[in-house]
C-alpha cells in the first residue's frame, strides 16, 4: 500500500529534488552593463577557486563570424570563454584550443559551410581565429549549441561571470562572496540574473510533497500495526495452552517474548518482501514509474519494525501469565 501509494509521490519528489540539482538551477550571472571592466581574469581565477563553486568563466558579448576561406555568407555567434574551457564544452572531435583558437557546434558546422571542424573564421571585430575542433556544451551554457567558442587571451575584455555553485543552497553564500570579489564601482553597474525564485519554488513543492507522504506513509503504517496486533492477539489466545506449558516447565519468560515476537517479526519480512516486490513490478507495470532504492527499503525495514513493535506487548502480556491457571483453564 506504502508503494502504491506514497511510492508515486516519492518519486515525484525525487524527479523535483533532481530538477532543483540541475546546473540551470544553480546558474548564477553577473553582468558589467557598465562596461566598467571589473570582471578581470582575477576575478574569474578567484571566482572558480572557491569552495561553493563548481565552474565559473568570464564570457565577452558575441560576435558574428563567417567562415574565413568563403569571407561573406552566413554568420554565426561566437563567445570569447575566459577561464577552463572544459566548465563550458566538450570537446569531440580535434583538440583543446589554445588562446586565439575556436571550437566549433555541429550547428556552426553547417551554417559556416564546414565539412569537418576545421578552418578559420573572421570575427566581425576584424580579428581571425583557427577552428581546431568541435565540441558539445554542458549546462547550463546550451546556447553555445548555435555557435562557436574562442578561448580567451589573458586581457581580453569580459562582460559577464557565469558561475555554476556546487548545491542551489549555496546561492546566497555565492553571491555575497563573488560581490565581495568583484566590487563593481556602482551598485548600477552590475546586473545579477539568479534562479533563486525557482529553487525556492521547487524546495516549496518538495517540501510540501514529502510533508504529505510522511502523513500518508504515517497512515498506512498505523493501521498495518494495528491489524498486527489484532493477529498477534489471537496468535497468544490460541497458543496460550502451548506458552503456559513452556513457562511451567521452566522456560524464562524472555524465551516467550521472543517466540511470540518472533513468529510476527518472521511473518513480516515474508510479507514485506513479497509486498515490496509486488508493488514494484504494479507500479513499473500500470505507469511506468519506478521508485527510489531507499524509500522501498526504508518503508518494507519500517513494516518490520511496526509489526514487531505490535506484537512486543501481547508477547510481554503472555509471558506474565500465570502457567498454573492458564494450565487449568480449558
Amino acid at each position: 500500500m506504502s508503494l502504491l501509494t506514497v511510492g508515486r509521490t516519492a518519486a515525484a519528489e525525487a524527479d523535483v529534488l533532481a530538477r532543483l540539482d540541475a546546473a540551470g538551477s544553480r546558474s548564477f550571472t553577473f553582468i558589467d552593463t557598465g562596461g566598467t571592466g571589473f570582471i578581470t581574469d582575477a576575478v574569474v581565477g578567484s571566482v572558480a577557486s572557491m569552495n561553493v563553486v563548481e565552474r565559473a568563466v568570464g564570457i565577452a558579448l558575441p560576435v558574428d563570424v563567417v567562415n574565413g576561406a568563403v569571407g561573406e555568407g552566413t554568420k554565426a555567434p561566437a563567445w570569447r570563454v575566459n577561464g577552463d574551457l572544459d566548465a563550458v564544452a566538450t570537446v569531440i572531435a580535434g583538440r583543446d584550443p589554445a588562446a586565439g583558437e575556436a571550437l566549433v557546434s555541429h550547428a556552426a558546422m553547417r551554417a559556416l559551410g564546414l565539412d569537418q571542424p576545421v578552418g578559420w573564421i573572421a570575427a566581425g571585430d576584424g580579428t581571425h581565429h583557427a577552428i581546431v575542433g568541435s565540441f558539445l556544451p554542458r549546462a547550463p551554457f546550451n546556447e553555445f549549441a548555435t555557435g562557436l567558442v574562442i578561448a580567451a587571451a589573458p586581457g581580453d575584455p569580459i562582460s559577464q561571470l557565469r558561475v555554476v555553485a556546487h548545491a542551489a543552497n549555496d546561492g546566497d553564500v555565492l553571491q555575497r562572496a563573488v560581490l565581495a570579489t568583484m566590487k563593481p564601482p556602482e551598485p548600477s553597474d552590475l546586473q545579477i540574473e539568479s534562479p533563486a525564485v525557482l529553487a525556492d519554488a521547487q524546495r516549496a513543492i518538495a517540501g510540501d510533497l514529502g510533508t504529505f507522504s510522511r502523513g500518508l506513509v504515517l497512515g498506512v503504517i498505523a493501521a498495518s500495526g494495528l491489524f498486527t496486533a489484532v493477529v498477534v492477539l489471537a496468535d497468544v489466545l490460541l497458543s496460550r495452552s502451548d506458552l503456559g506449558r513452556r513457562r511451567a516447565l521452566g522456560a524464562p519468560r524472555w524465551a516467550l517474548v521472543t517466540i511470540v515476537t518472533g513468529r510476527a517479526v518472521l511473518a513480516a519480512i515474508v510479507g514485506a518482501t513479497t509486498g515490496t516486490a509486488a508493488g514494484l513490478i504494479s507500479l513499473i507495470v500500470t505507469t511506468d514509474q519506478t521508485v527510489p532504492s531507499a524509500f522501498s527499503i526504508g518503508v518494507a525495514i519500517l513494516a518490520v519494525l511496526t509489526a514487531a513493535l505490535a506484537a512486543l506487548p501481547f508477547a510481554i502480556i503472555a509471558a506474565f501469565q500465570d502457567p498454573v491457571r492458564v494450565l487449568r483453564t480449558p
